[in-house]
């Protein structure tokens, strides 16, 4: 499969002391110095019944010193830590690919710079794929909300729904994915050309060559709630540009994400009954009017996706057009 990857990273920190770790944890990251520290720290302060692992810093062309943030926590990592830079290509799967090469474990686990991992993390993760069944595994998120803004409620509730990704689509968001490395190389890694939905378009190949993949609960990955609604906006334009990358660049499984919506429900309000639904099966109570709220709230979400879908769409015919 052409992955648009062409991608030359270099490495600028570290190579491992390890001669053989049993798990390599990917970390990409772009401007984002203190989510990086807190990231590569919980990963650092894992519990002396880790095995052997490391930690593959993936910076994809940073211009505010994360650079710099990465090449700190790797000097004070004692050879646990590496560090490269793909600048070639600005996508974050181009990036976490980068990492994979450059990597060693038997295990890739892929993890977001701004998360938290437990101390049992490493540990439990070997556990899981010692079983010998396991091929491709999702580990559970919570969202951590430092405020009770709209914007960081909401979020919670509609954040990452990990069991329900792995159930009806087949996938694990990256920011939480585990997999064998002969798993990886073997179906040729991400799609770089893809600003997001990567995860889901190489979740469906693991499916569809058979591998076992499964939801692992009791491994929970601590992640900050978004809490403004111009993040929500944002995540939302990344997510609809995506999805017309999806449709373009592998019509024959997801052409149909480029057809024009049945029904124009998907531009009206949430019905708000629904609403209080998904908030009370998160734990979250919610009453009729705050419910209406949201309702009303989230309307330009669905809006600002609907548009961007489109926007990407015609970006890229245009783009095919100038190259034929």
């Amino acid at each position: 499969m052409n992955t648009g990857d062409a991608s030359r990273s270099r490495q600028v920190a570290g190579a491992g002391k390890d001669p053989a770790p049993a798990i390599s944890v990917i970390v990409p990251v772009y401007n984002d110095a203190a989510g990086l520290r807190t990231t590569v720290t919980s990963l650092l302060s894992q519990g002396a019944d880790a095995q052997p692992y490391e930690v593959v810093v993936a910076d994809n062309g940073s211009t505010d010193g994360t650079l710099e943030t990465a090449l700190a926590l790797a000097e004070g990592a004692g050879g646990r830590v590496q560090v490269l830079v793909e600048s070639t290509i600005r996508s974050s799967y181009a990036a976490r690919n980068a990492g994979a090469r450059a990597s060693r474990g038997d295990v890739l686990c892929f993890v977001d710079a701004d998360m938290t991992v437990p101390r049992d993390y490493v540990a439990a993760v070997r556990r899981v794929f010692d079983s010998g069944v396991v091929d491709y595994a999702g580990l559970a998120v919570r969202l951590d909300a430092r405020s009770t803004t709209l914007a960081s409620r909401y979020n919670r509730v509609y954040g990452f729904r990990i069991e329900d990704y792995l159930e009806t689509a087949r996938f694990a968001p990256t920011c939480c994915m585990c997999v064998r490395r002969k798993v990886f190389e073997a179906l040729g890694g991400f799609d770089a050309r893809l600003e997001s939905s990567g995860d889901q378009e190489f979740g469906q190949r693991v499916h569809a060559a058979g591998y076992v993949q499964r939801y692992v609960p009791e491994i929970v990955l601590r992640h900050p709630a978004r809490e403004r609604y111009r993040a929500l906006l944002t995540k939302e334009r990344r997510l609809a540009r995506g999805v017309a990358q999806l449709a373009f660049y592998h019509p024959d499984r997801f052409g149909h994400l480029a057809s024009r919506p049945r029904s124009a429900r998907i531009y009206l309000p949430t019905r708000p009954a629904r609403i209080r639904e998904r908030f009370e099966a998160a734990g979250i109570p919610l009453g009729p009017g705050g419910a209406t709220i949201f309702s009303i709230w989230s309307l330009p979400l669905k809006w600002t996706a609907a548009l961007e879908q489109v926007r990407e769409r015609r970006r890229l015919e245009s783009a095919a057009g100038r190259r034929v």
